[in-house]
C-alpha cells in the first residue's frame, strides 16, 4: 500500500482521536493530585497541540514529524516512519521520540491513544517506559517479523481511544520505529510508510521534593522599617518541577499571592527564578509580626522561606495639642516655635515628620508644608509676613501615613516687627490739662504706654498716671500741684509684639512744650457768719463778718457762707463746693454739696456738734484750678450741774451732780473738775470721772463755815486726747452754808 493510502486511512480517524484529548486536555491542565502533575502532548494538550515534552531522532532513511493538531494535510499526530522512497532502509536505522521524567521525579501512569500501521514486518513499532531499576513496560509492541500479513496487506494495530497504563517508577517514555531485518533479508524495505503515531499522550508525575524560596530583603518592608498600604515582596523561587504559585502569610494570616507562569506541555511545566507578591497589608493585623512566602511547585508540593519580621502600620497618627513657646501672643521676631508632647502608642511606627497648614486669619491662601525629623517641635517656624496667621499641626508616621483631619486645634501666630508712631495731639481749650497721644500700629496694636512730664531744664522725669483709650494714651497734668512754668511732655508707646518708639513732639513735628498752671487760678473765701455790734450807730444793722474760727455752743446754729471766685475777681456761678467735716475722732468726710449762686457765693447751715474743722474745697473744672479754705469750729463741752441741798448747816454735806450733754464720752469716762470761787477766782477742789453714760456725783461735807456764808460753784470740763470739745463750764450754782458766828 503507498502513502496516500495511508494518509487517507489517517485523517479517517481524526474525530474519534479529537473528542479523546479534548477530554485529556481538560484534565491535564493543573496536578492531578497532591505530589503530582501531568504532562500534556499532543491531541491532550488542546491549546497548542504541544510536543515539546518528546525529543526526537532519526537515522538516514528514517524521519519524524510533529503534526499531532488533527486539522491539517498530511499524516497527523507524533510521527515516527522509515522515509518513502526507491531502495532500502539499512538495518538498525531507527526513529524514536523520548520523554523524560523530570529530575528527581518519576512516572506513574500514562495516557495513550495512537495508531501502529506497516508494510513490512521487518519494522518493529514501539511504545514503552524505562525504569532506571526494573524491567521496561511495554505499552505497545509490533515486533519485527512477527504476525506478519500476507504479502501485499497492511499490518494495523492500535486505537484512536486513550487508554492508562501502570508506568509507576520509570522515569523516560520512548516511541520508536527500528529496522531490525531477517536473516535473510538485513534490510527493510523503503518503498512503503511503515510508522506508530502518536494522537494523545498524558505522563503522570510523582513528585515528593518541597520548593524552594527565599525573600530578598531589596525594600524597606522586607528590611523591617515601618510602612503601609500596598507593598512589594521580592524573592527568589527553585523547583525541579518549577513553581506554579507563590503565597504570603503574615503572622499566618495570608496576605497575597502571585500564580506564575505554567505550561503543562512542558516537561518542567514551571517557571524557576525570581518574582514578586504585591501585599496588601491593610487586610493584616497592625504592629511587628512575622512574614514567611510559601512555594507550590507543579505537583503542589509546599515549601516555605525563612521568617523576616515585617512591621505594619496603616493608621495616621492622631490629633495632639501644640503650644507656641513663649505663647500665642504677639512676636517681634519672625521664629517661633511650637512643641506637642507624642503620646506612646506601643507598637506603632514612630513619628517621622511633621505637615503643617499655614493660613493668613481670614483669608484662605495657606501654606501646607512638611518637616521631616521634627517629630515634637516645629523649630524656627516663620510666617510670610506680619499679621496674624492660623497654624494646624498633624504628624506623619514612619511608615508615611498622615491624615489632615488629625490637624491641631489651630495656634495662632502673631508677628509684628514694626514700631509704633506717635505724636502728641493739640491740646483742648475746653480741657486745657487733658494731653493726648495718637499712637499709630498697623499690626499688633497699642499695648501700653507712658508720659511724662519734666520742668524745662531740670533734667528730672515724671511719670504721669497715663490710661489707655483705644488707640490714644491719656494723661491729666496736676497743674494746681505744680510750681508755674516751662514744662516738656514725652511719650513712649509699645504694641503687643513690645516694639517700643517715644517721642517728644506734636503730630505737626513742634516740640511738646506747655506753661503751668493750664488753668485759670481760683479763690475760695468762706468762714463763720458773726455779727458785730460794736461801734454801731443808731438805725444802722448790724455788721456780719465771716470768722475763719469761732466758738459756738453745743446744739446752737452754725451758718457757713463764702464765696467762689478767680483771682481777678470774677465769680464763678453755678461752682459745686464740697463742705468736708474732720474732729479729733472722726475722719474727714462729706458733710455738704453746694453749688454757688449767680453771684458765686454759698451757705450752709448746720449744728455745732463738736469741735470741727470744716475744709470748704472747690474741685475746679477742666478750665479753673482748684482751691480750698479751712474754717475751725471751737465746741466746749457741756454738762448740766445740780446741788442738794442748797441750804446747809456747817459739819453738813451737799451732794453736787450733773450729766455731760456733749457726746461721746471717752472711754473710761469724762473728766469732770468740780471748782469754787475762793479769793475772787475759780479753784478746782475736787476731780471726778463719770459713768459710761456721762453721768457724775460728788459729795461735799462743809466743815470750817462760820456765820451766814453763800458759795458759788460750777463744774469744768477740760479737753481731752480724743475729746472732740473744747474746755467747758457749767453754770453756777449758789450754796447757803450758817454756821457758829466768828470770833
Amino acid at each position: 500500500m503507498d502513502t496516500s493510502h495511508i494518509v487517507r486511512t489517517a485523517r479517517g480517524l481524526r474525530q474519534a482521536v479529537g473528542i479523546a484529548a479534548l477530554a485529556l486536555a481538560l484534565l491535564g491542565s493543573a496536578p492531578a493530585g497532591a505530589s503530582e502533575f501531568t504532562i500534556n502532548a499532543c491531541q491532550a494538550d488542546r491549546s497548542e497541540f504541544s510536543t515539546r515534552a518528546f525529543e526526537d531522532f532519526a537515522n538516514r532513511g528514517m524521519l519524524w514529524r510533529r503534526a499531532c493538531n488533527p486539522e491539517g494535510p498530511g499524516l497527523r499526530g507524533l510521527v515516527t516512519a522509515n522515509v518513502v522512497r526507491a531502495g532500502r532502509v539499512v538495518q538498525g536505522s531507527r526513529s524514536y521520540f523520548v520523554m523524560r521524567a523530570p529530575e528527581g521525579t518519576q512516572f506513574a501512569r500514562f495516557t495513550w491513544s495512537g495508531q501502529a500501521r506497516r508494510h513490512d514486518c521487518r519494522y518493529a513499532l514501539q511504545l514503552w517506559a524505562d525504569r532506571p531499576d526494573g524491567p521496561s513496560i511495554a505499552i505497545k509492541n509490533v515486533r519485527a517479523n512477527r504476525g506478519c500479513a500476507s504479502r501485499g496487506k497492511t499490518q494495523v494495530a492500535g486505537w484512536p481511544r486513550a487508554q492508562t497504563y501502570n508506568i509507576a517508577g520509570a522515569t523516560r517514555v520512548v516511541q520508536r520505529v527500528l529496522c531490525v531485518g531477517s536473516h535473510q533479508t538485513p534490510y527493510c524495505s523503503a518503498r512503503n510508510l511503515n510508522y506508530i503515531r502518536t494522537f494523545t499522550a498524558a505522563a503522570a508525575v510523582v513528585d515528593t521534593s518541597p520548593p524552594g524560596v527565599a525573600i530578598a530583603q531589596d525594600n524597606a518592608f522586607t528590611r523591617g522599617e515601618w510602612v503601609g498600604g500596598t507593598q512589594q515582596v521580592n524573592y527568589g523561587a527553585l523547583d525541579n518541577v518549577g513553581v506554579r504559585l507563590v503565597r504570603a502569610l503574615a503572622a499566618g494570616v495570608s496576605s497575597g499571592e502571585t500564580a506564575r507562569p505554567c505550561n503543562f506541555a512542558l516537561r518542567v511545566p514551571c517557571a524557576n527564578g525570581p518574582g514578586s507578591i504585591v501585599v496588601n497589608t491593610t487586610r493584616l493585623g497592625e504592629g511587628s509580626q512575622p512574614l514567611t512566602l510559601q512555594a507550590e511547585d507543579a505537583a503542589a508540593n509546599l515549601g516555605a522561606s525563612a521568617p523576616i519580621t515585617v512591621r505594619i502600620d496603616n493608621r495616621a497618627p492622631g490629633a495632639v495639642p501644640v503650644s507656641i513657646e513663649g505663647g500665642d501672643t504677639w512676636h517681634n521676631r519672625n521664629d517661633f516655635g511650637v512643641t506637642w508632647t507624642n503620646p506612646d502608642e506601643g507598637d506603632r511606627a514612630p513619628i517621622a515628620a511633621t505637615r503643617y497648614r499655614l493660613c493668613p486669619v481670614g483669608r484662605a491662601d495657606c501654606i501646607t508644608d512638611r518637616r521631616p525629623g521634627e517629630v515634637d517641635h516645629l523649630s524656627n517656624m516663620t510666617v510670610p509676613g506680619p499679621g496674624e496667621w492660623d497654624l494646624r499641626v498633624w504628624r506623619e508616621d514612619a511608615a508615611g501615613n498622615h491624615e489632615p483631619t488629625n490637624a491641631s486645634v489651630p495656634v495662632t501666630l502673631r508677628y509684628d516687627p514694626e514700631s509704633p508712631d506717635l505724636g502728641f495731639e493739640e491740646p483742648s481749650a475746653s480741657d486745657p490739662t487733658l494731653v493726648s497721644v495718637l499712637v499709630t500700629d498697623k499690626v499688633s496694636g497699642l499695648a501700653s504706654g507712658q508720659i511724662e512730664l519734666s520742668a524745662e531744664g531740670s533734667g528730672t522725669w515724671t511719670s504721669l498716671a497715663t490710661r489707655q483709650e483705644g488707640s490714644r494714651l491719656i494723661a491729666r497734668v496736676d497743674d494746681a500741684a505744680l510750681p508755674p512754668g516751662p514744662y516738656l511732655l514725652r511719650a513712649s508707646a509699645r504694641d503687643r509684639a513690645t516694639n517700643q518708639n517715644s517721642t517728644q513732639s506734636r503730630l505737626d513735628g513742634r516740640p511738646m512744650r506747655v506753661n503751668l498752671p493750664l488753668r485759670t487760678p481760683t479763690l475760695v473765701q468762706a468762714g463763720l457768719v458773726a455779727h458785730r455790734d460794736a461801734h454801731r450807730r443808731r438805725g444802722q444793722r448790724k455788721r456780719t463778718s465771716l470768722e475763719p474760727r469761732a466758738r459756738i455752743s453745743l446744739g446752737h446754729e452754725v451758718r457757713l457762707a463764702g464765696l467762689v471766685k478767680t483771682r481777678d475777681g470774677r465769680p464763678l456761678p453755678d461752682a459745686q463746693v464740697h463742705v468736708r467735716s474732720r474732729s479729733a475722732n472722726s475722719p474727714e468726710h462729706e458733710l455738704a454739696v453746694l453749688r454757688t449762686d449767680s453771684r458765686g457765693r454759698f451757705t450752709h447751715v448746720s449744728r455745732a456738734n463738736a469741735t470741727t474743722v470744716l475744709r470748704v474745697a472747690y474741685p475746679g473744672s477742666g478750665t479753673t484750678l482748684p482751691s480750698q479754705r479751712e474754717v475751725t469750729l471751737l465746741v466746749p463741752g457741756s454738762s448740766s450741774v445740780h446741788a442738794r441741798p442748797r441750804r446747809v448747816l456747817n459739819g453738813r454735806a451737799v451732794t453736787f451732780s450733773g450729766r455731760v450733754r456733749s457726746l461721746p464720752i471717752p472711754a473710761g469716762g469724762k473728766l469732770v473738775e468740780l471748782q469754787v470761787v475762793l479769793s475772787d477766782r475759780w479753784q478746782t477742789f475736787r476731780t471726778v470721772r463719770t459713768d459710761a453714760s456721762g453721768s457724775w456725783r460728788v459729795r461735799y461735807r462743809f466743815r470750817r463755815s462760820c456765820g451766814l456764808l453763800t458759795y458759788r460753784f460750777r463744774a469744768r470740763l477740760p479737753a481731752e486726747a480724743g475729746y472732740p470739745f473744747e474746755s467747758g463750764y457749767t453754770r453756777a450754782v449758789g450754796v447757803r452754808v450758817r454756821g457758829r458766828p466768828c470770833r
